[in-house]
C-alpha cells in the first residue's frame, strides 16, 4: 500500500483528478505527510478524503499547514477536505488543544475550503474555544463536520458567537455530541441570525424544552431547510410542534429526520429516513448560496469516475 502511495506522489504533479478517496486504508503517519505534500504540487485535486488512515498529530499537522495561505508554498484549489477519525489507538497521546489550535490558524488563513470534515477527534469545549479564536476571522467555509466529539453547551456558545457574527456556514454537523437543552436554547437563539441552511443536532441530550427552542426559532423566513433532530429525547410536545412546522409548510418532510405519530392522546417521534450522502448537502448547501458563479457543482465533484477512482487499491 506505502508503494502505491509513493508511485501516485511521484507523478503528482502530472495526476489529473479532482477527487481522490482514500479514506479506509491504514497507510499510516508517513504516507498521510506525502499526501499533504502531494498538495502542494498537484493544482487539480478539489477533493481529498483521507479519514481513518490511522492519522497522528505529527502528519495532521502537514494538512494544517499546506492549506495556510501565511506559509511561503500553499494549496489554493483543495475545496472539501475530510481528515476526520485519527488513529484510536493513539487518542490517550493525542492533543486535541493542539490540534484545534492548528485547524483554527488553518481557517484564518484560507480561503479556498468550502468544506471541512473534523469527525472523531475527541474535541471538547474548550477546544472549541481554542479554535474559535482564530477560525472566526474565516469568511469562505460553508460547511464544517463536528461530529462524535465531547462539545456540550459551553462549546455551542462559541459556535454560535461565530454564526452570529461572520460565519458564511450554510451547513453544520453536531450529531453525536453532549449538547444539552442550554445548548440548544443558545443555538435557538442564534439561528434567525445566521445563515445556517443545514442543521444536524440528532444523537444529542436535548429534551422537549431545547428541541421545542429550537423548532420555534424556525419561521416562514427561516433559511433553514433541512433539520436532523432524532436521537435526542423528544416526546408529546416535541411532536406536536414538529406537526405544527409540517403543517404551516416551514419544512418538509423530506428534509426531517422525524415523523410525528399519534397514539390514542399521545404524539411521538418516529425515525423518518433521508438523504444523508455528502454529494445530497453538498448540493443543497450550494445550490442555496446566491450569485454561485461556478459552472460544475460539488457533488459532480464528489462523483469522481472510475479512472480517477484511488480507493483500497493502494
Amino acid at each position: 500500500m506505502e508503494a502505491g502511495i509513493d508511485y501516485m506522489c511521484e507523478i503528482g504533479q502530472n495526476l489529473r483528478i479532482k477527487s481522490l478517496q482514500l479514506s479506509g486504508n491504514k497507510f499510516g503517519i508517513e504516507s498521510s505527510k506525502k499526501i499533504a505534500l502531494l498538495l502542494l504540487k498537484n493544482p487539480y485535486l478539489e477533493y481529498l478524503d483521507i479519514a481513518e488512515v490511522d492519522q497522528t498529530i505529527s502528519s495532521l499537522i502537514y494538512f494544517t499547514t499546506v492549506m495556510r495561505l501565511d506559509q511561503p508554498m500553499y494549496n489554493e484549489t483543495l475545496k472539501i477536505l475530510d481528515i476526520s477519525r485519527p488513529n484510536p489507538g493513539c487518542m490517550y497521546f493525542f492533543n486535541a488543544e493542539q490540534f484545534a489550535t492548528l485547524i483554527g490558524h488553518m481557517l484564518r488563513n484560507n480561503t479556498c475550503l468550502f468544506a471541512l470534515h473534523l469527525q472523531k477527534c475527541g474535541f471538547n469545549c474548550h477546544d472549541i474555544e481554542c479554535m474559535m479564536v482564530n477560525a472566526q476571522y474565516n469568511h469562505t467555509l460553508h460547511f464544517l463536520d463536528l461530529a462524535c466529539n465531547n462539545i456540550g453547551d459551553h462549546g455551542m456558545h462559541h459556535l454560535a458567537n461565530w454564526l452570529i457574527k461572520t460565519s458564511a456556514l450554510r451547513g453544520l454537523i453536531l450529531s453525536k455530541n453532549i449538547i444539552t437543552d442550554h445548548g440548544a436554547r443558545i443555538l435557538s437563539h442564534t439561528i434567525p441570525f445566521s445563515k445556517l441552511k443545514f442543521l444536524d443536532i440528532s444523537f444529542n441530550k436535548i429534551t422537549d424544552e431545547g428541541m421545542v427552542n429550537i423548532l420555534n426559532s424556525l419561521k416562514k423566513i427561516s433559511l433553514i431547510k433541512s433539520l436532523r433532530i432524532f436521537g435526542n429525547f423528544l416526546s408529546h410536545i416535541t411532536a406536536k410542534t414538529i406537526k405544527r412546522i409540517l403543517l404551516s409548510k416551514v419544512l418538509y418532510q423530506t428534509n426531517l429526520d422525524v415523523k410525528p405519530y399519534r397514539v390514542e392522546d399521545k404524539w411521538y417521534c418516529a425515525q423518518y429516513p433521508m438523504d444523508c450522502s455528502k454529494e445530497h448537502l453538498y448540493d443543497m448547501i450550494e445550490l442555496s448560496t446566491k450569485n454561485n458563479k461556478k459552472a460544475e457543482t460539488f457533488s459532480n465533484i464528489y462523483k469522481f469516475n472510475e479512472t480517477s477512482k484511488i480507493k483500497k487499491r493502494l
